[in-house]
């Protein structure tokens, strides 16, 4: 018998040979996640092209001509609250301009917190459930799972910018609507290069959709700060991607230095994430998980480990909302000068749905109408974390202890609930607060105004927590048609009004029950829609309960 000897590799051709290695299989796990995502991005996209044609209706609508556009930049943009949500309103020169002002930095802001989610849901979401080390046993490199998650979001951040230019494109100067497009696609990239790295740093995917979060909201706060002071606080603007955005100013410089500012950082995370990927464990992150005590003594039910797993989330999703609903309560004082000076407002925010003799009770009872969507989206996560921990095991671990089905279930279902009701008390607080400071109102009344205008939300949101939770106990794998059903409620008010949907189509939103309190006295509300849909709730948590005690544990 004679034996071949393989040829030797020469030394310096060995690195090159296994960097190549590190990225096969990166076309295949790149088309396997397009293909799970070919629901959930583009529903995200429409939805977020949605608002901005909403915008664009309106603004054309109202603020068609230069002296339009000039009356409501002397009115409504000398207050601080406005200049930290907003953003100053400088370049009056076209209808699209006047929208890149209203929704531009807002929106750039939620484009970039869903690149951070897409990025970490193929990269350490799938190391965390432990389906990646599975794909690794394959002929896939080291690098190909990285890569595949920078290209996911690359693609959502390029998609967002070109659909955003296109809606805006009729409207004013093409290279503006270009320059709005770089905004989208810079905060996207730099989202994805920032979610690259928390995906490394991060042991588990909450974890490091929280950091990335976190940084592009905190950035977007920063660029507020940056804008109420620009003498003192203008370097803020260079500290974060969403102020470099802000500095690119579409239909005014269009310079896209900061642009390439936010190429770079994306070009820079993925090289940090790809040496922390080589250099670390699978399964593992550079910030380890703590292991808890042996003995526990707060730990000692099942509603206090929900509690415990769902903390930094709520924190994430009440500060947002907090800050945000303290900014608009802070506006609020101001509402009814806006109408009385602003022809053209007032005709806005009665088209939006604002009714009543009291402006700016109209204006809190539709802020807080979109906040509902934010409790609502709160429940589902809950919902899918539920999901996340049957499919790493943990479910059927503490099922075979005492603890029955239905406890167990109960007790998610209730820190869902109990989560997202907190998550609107706090806004309603926050509303109230807001207006009690800038209006000089009394502190009693604003916070019973605000919490007032939360609580009548609370019905639809439980519906569609208690819907999400059906899905979850007979058809665990459907769970994500949740954001489906808060997305399809948010598309049929925001368009209901614009396109003269019939009554019939409105209703389908559990949200479009709601009664607009405070512009509406409680004793003018009309409490039968409510009561039917909180039985509509609670008939879908029975079906959820009945569902899961009957299903096999876990269902992958």
């Amino acid at each position: 018998m004679t034996t071949t000897a393989l040829p030797a590799v020469p030394a310096l051709e060995r690195p090159a040979l296994a960097l190549r290695g590190a990225f096969a299989g990166t076309g295949d796990l790149l088309r396997l996640a397009l293909r799970r995502d070919r629901v959930l991005l583009p529903v995200q996209l429409v939805v977020c092209a949605l608002l901005f044609v909403s915008t664009l209706s309106s603004v054309s609508e109202l603020y068609g001509t230069q002296e339009q556009r000039d009356t409501i930049q002397g009115t409504l943009v000398a207050n601080p609250a406005f200049l930290v949500l907003l953003g100053p309103y400088e370049n009056t020169g076209s209808v699209a301009s006047t929208v890149s002002w209203r929704v531009g930095i807002f929106m750039i802001t939620v484009f970039g917190v869903l690149a951070v989610m897409a990025v970490v849901r193929h990269t350490r979401k799938e190391e965390q459930l432990g389906r990646l080390e599975l794909v690794r046993a394959a002929r896939v490199g080291s690098l190909a799972p990285l890569v595949t998650g920078l290209a996911v979001g690359a693609i959502f951040a390029v998609a967002s910018g070109v659909l955003t230019a296109a809606v805006v494109w009729s409207q004013g100067p093409s290279a503006g609507a270009v320059a709005l497009g770089a905004q989208v696609l810079g905060v996207g990239l730099a989202a994805s290069g920032i979610a690259a790295v928390t995906a490394q740093v991060a042991s588990s995917s909450r974890g490091a959709n929280s950091l990335g979060v976190w940084i592009v909201i905190g950035g977007y706060l920063l660029r507020g700060g940056a804008d109420v002071d620009p003498d003192a606080l203008g370097w803020l603007h260079w500290v974060t991607p969403v102020g470099w955005a802000q500095q690119i100013d579409p239909y005014g410089a269009n310079d896209y230095l900061p642009f390439l500012l936010c190429v770079a950082l994306f070009v820079v995370g993925g090289l940090a994430a790809g040496w922390l990927t080589l250099h670390r464990d699978l399964g593992a992150g550079l910030i380890a998980e703590r292991r808890g005590p042996a003995h526990s003594t707060s730990l000692t039910s099942t509603s206090a480990l929900v509690a415990r797993l769902t903390r930094s989330s709520f924190v994430i999703w009440a500060v947002s909302v907090g800050v945000y609903m303290f900014f608009v309560g802070y506006l609020m004082a101001t509402a009814g000068t806006m109408v009385t000076e602003n022809e053209q407002f007032a005709q806005y925010v009665t088209a939006m749905g604002v009714q009543g003799s009291d402006i700016a009770a109209g204006f809190a009872a539709l802020i807080m109408s979109w906040t509902a969507y934010a409790g609502a989206g709160y429940g589902v996560t809950v919902v899918q974390d539920i999901r996340t921990e049957e499919a790493l095991g943990r479910t059927e671990a503490t099922l075979a202890t005492r603890v029955s089905r239905t406890r167990y279930l109960a007790a998610w279902l209730t820190g869902a609930i109990g989560g997202a009701v907190l998550l609107l008390g706090l806004a309603g607080l926050a509303l109230g607060a807001g207006n009690a400071l800038s209006s000089g109102t009394s502190w009693g009344d604003s916070i019973a105004d605000g919490l007032g205008a939360a609580v009548v939300h609370v019905p639809a949101v439980l519906v569609v927590i208690g819907l999400t939770s059906a899905l979850f106990g007979w058809f665990p794998r459907l769970v994500g048609l949740g954001w489906a059903v808060i997305a399809a409620s948010f598309l049929v008010t925001l368009l209901g009004s614009l396109l003269d949907l019939p009554d019939a189509v409105t209703d389908l939103s559990p949200f479009a029950h709601a009664p607009a309190v405070p512009a509406v006295a409680w004793s003018d509300v009309d409490w039968a829609p409510l009561g039917w849909l909180l039985l509509i709730a609670a008939a879908f948590l029975a079906l959820a309960l009945a569902g899961f005690r009957r299903r096999d544990v876990p269902v992958v």
